[in-house]
């Protein structure tokens, strides 16, 4: 037993009867270091990632690694859920040294924590002799790993710097490049398989929420093609779990076939918002099925029962990876014994006796859509479809007989952020109750958890942990999206609040950006600038996006400036990486390209959302006779059922019919257009 027992994580725990004699990130760890003049070993991971589990079995249970391992290192065991800024960091090392960054991630330190070296999984021989090298390197050359550490610590703290433009003196300027930033939009477009063109694909929703976009702003076809065509095969492929719903972690394969097996919370919130947008512009049966399937998962297997989600489903079952999702072709043949059921599911499947994956097992994926198939068999489309629909309840009784994956149950607050923000979006396009019902359970039991402040993760009936960027910006990002369904107008001060709280903890007024931890948290070798979108967007994006709401609710002149001093300083990033700065994008859309507002007061605006016009920056949404929010006061007393339409400061009289008001939008385009101002 070692001195991870007693954490709240599962990650940890996990590792906590191992002989590696680990720590927790802190203080005592690095004490003993000093005291003792060995170097850190930092390993990072998460409880749902498969080679952290590998490499678990294979060297850290390992008694004679395990030797190794307390010898020479003060060894701690980090859980990136929980400090995702010490993974920052550390990922930030081992990819500014030139090698692949991923997890589990081992990065070697010196006593004061400055990394020096850093790899990902290694097998049993190869970690043994790494560690006997670093060893021998730190005791026999220790001016040489100090130059080392010297050097990559250097580089750390001149990486932000290097990606922000000078702060702007005067008025500032937030245009941009759009013509570079869709050419490189483009550039990698796998336009046979959709996504980007590499032998590996990830969602990246970001990325296609702004092509869809901006696609349709700017009349660029080719993007909103782009995008459509990345969603069909993203969700036709074995990314995506017909039987349960939900999407994996990623692709292995330029085709979508074949997954990294992890189901994480933020992919399937943030890929739920994205395909209930893109219904709204494109609606059909197929995006339908996606939306419905996704939020099952969410609803069903992933909702804690106070209401929160829990963060991730592992990638293995009975210690194998894949094992949950993977069919013998014998089994199939059994549960789909009627000759012309098995025509239709062995036709869109591509399913075969030798197997379509490893140790002759298949996947579900798919390269032909129910159309296709259709067309193939020479049925109708809804024959194909209701067959595919008895063949998925068949697998999905068989399935509910195996071991299922292990579910992490820390409830994140960025990660259940994006929760709710999908399932209201999925709200707007489908008119599901249950989903804006389950959305509004969780940001509730999120705010009950917040006084005055947040704690990042709630398990076991306790919050715990600090609380980051990414978990404020993202919070209030989502309580502006439940307002906007509900009138709520408590939703909006609470997240004017947190956003006075973030400034508070989190804003540089010398770099006038956001830092990525609070200013009362110590962090080793200076705060870090949480800028590119990853997995999920990046905390200063998001605080931009909120900034940029909450002015226009709120009349403030302070938060305007600061969205466009942010976006000024990102400028060159967007326009020569737009794929790693697509939520800064979606936020100079706004800013530039979104100039009409609607404010309306009545009981029902889902007929509204239903209907897709990204020209509408904002929505102000009265629900009742009386008002906190400045920029709707004056509105608060019109009947009910009014509809305002506003561009750009000024509005037009209001109207009493949905009709009506979509007439002036059309009108108010049409004059826009004329003036050279869309």
């Amino acid at each position: 037993m070692n001195h991870l027992i007693t954490e709240k994580s599962d990650y940890l725990r996990a590792h906590a009867h191992q002989p590696v004699d680990w720590y927790p990130w802190g203080e005592d760890a690095f004490q003993k270091a000093w005291n003792e003049n060995k170097p850190v070993l930092i390993s990072i991971g998460y409880s749902s990632c498969h080679w952290c589990h590998v490499m678990a079995r294979e060297s850290f249970e390992d008694r004679e690694v395990a030797r190794l391992m307390n010898e020479h290192f003060v060894c701690i065991k980090v859980d990136r859920e929980e400090r995702p800024d010490v993974d920052q960091l550390y990922m930030d090392a081992i990819l500014l040294s030139g090698r692949p960054g991923g997890w589990p991630l081992n990065c070697f330190a010196l006593p004061d924590g400055r990394p020096f070296y850093g790899v990902t999984y290694l097998p049993k021989p190869r970690w043994k002799e790494l560690l006997k090298r670093i060893a021998d390197l730190y005791r026999q050359e220790p001016q040489t790993v100090q130059e080392m550490a010297r050097r990559l610590s250097e580089a750390i703290r001149q990486l932000d710097t290097s990606l922000l433009e000078a702060v702007p003196e005067g008025p500032t300027l937030s245009r941009i490049s759009w013509e570079d930033a869709f050419k490189g939009l483009l550039s990698d477009v796998d336009w046979i398989w959709g996504g980007a063109w590499s032998s590996q694909k990830f969602p990246t929703p970001s990325r296609w929420l702004f092509s869809l976009r901006a696609g349709l702003l700017f009349e660029k076809p080719e993007l909103v093609r782009a995008t459509h065509l990345t969603l069909e095969k993203m969700a036709l492929g074995g990314l995506f779990d017909p039987i349960e719903g939900g999407f994996m972690r990623y692709a292995t394969d330029r085709q979508w076939r074949i997954p990294h097996f992890e189901k994480m919370l933020y992919d399937n919130g943030l890929l739920l918002g994205l395909y209930s947008e893109a219904y709204r512009h494109n609606p059909n049966l197929f995006y339908r099925k996606v939306i419905q399937k996704t939020a099952s998962f969410l609803l069903e297997q992933m909702r804690l029962p106070d209401g929160l989600f829990a963060a991730s489903l592992s990638a293995e079952s009975d210690g194998q990876e894949g094992a949950y999702y993977a069919w013998r072709f014998e089994e199939l043949e059994e549960l789909l014994s009627e000759p012309d059921l098995r025509k239709v599911f062995f036709t869109a499947y591509e399913v075969s006796p030798e197997g379509n994956w490893e140790r002759g097992l298949n996947l579900l994926y798919r390269s032909l859509s129910d159309t296709e198939v259709a067309q193939r068999l020479e049925i109708s489309v809804e024959a194909v479809e209701k067959a595919l629909e008895e063949a998925h309840e068949r697998l999905r009784a068989r399935r509910s007989q195996r071991t299922p994956p292990p579910r992490d149950e820390a409830a994140i607050i960025s990660w259940n952020s994006y929760a709710i923000w999908g399932l209201v979006e999925a709200y707007k396009a489908l008119g599901e109750p249950l989903y804006l019902y389950a959305a509004r359970e969780a940001a509730h039991t999120l705010l009950e958890g917040s006084a005055d402040s947040l704690q990042r993760l709630h398990k076991e009936d306790r919050w715990y942990g600090e609380a980051f960027a990414e978990d404020y910006a993202a919070f209030i990002v989502a309580l502006i999206h439940l307002y906007t369904v509900t009138g709520t107008e408590n939703y909006l001060l609470r997240a004017q609040a947190l956003m006075e709280k973030s400034l508070d903890l989190f804003y540089d007024e010398k770099e006038q950006v956001f830092c990525f931890t609070a200013r009362t948290l110590r962090v080793f070798p200076v705060r870090r600038k949480d800028i590119f979108d990853t997995s999920t967007p990046s905390s200063n994006s998001l605080f931009a996006e909120a900034l940029w709401r909450l002015a226009k609710y709120f009349q403030r002149a302070d938060y305007e400036e600061k969205v466009r001093v942010i976006l000024a300083r990102l400028r060159r990033q967007m326009a020569e990486s737009p794929t790693l700065a697509s939520h800064f994008l979606q936020v100079a859309l706004l800013e530039e390209a979104c100039p009409l507002a609607l404010i309306y007061r009545g009981e029902n605006l889902l007929p509204f959302w239903q209907r897709y016009e990204p020209k509408i920056g904002w929505v102000g949404y009265l629900a009742s006779p009386e008002s906190a929010i400045p920029a709707l006061k004056s509105y608060a007393e019109a009947p009910e059922g009014t509809w305002c339409l506003c561009t750009w400061g000024a509005c037009r009289l209001p109207v009493h019919s949905e009709e009506a008001f979509w007439q002036q939008v059309a009108e108010e385009k049409e004059r826009l257009k004329t003036q050279g101002l869309a």
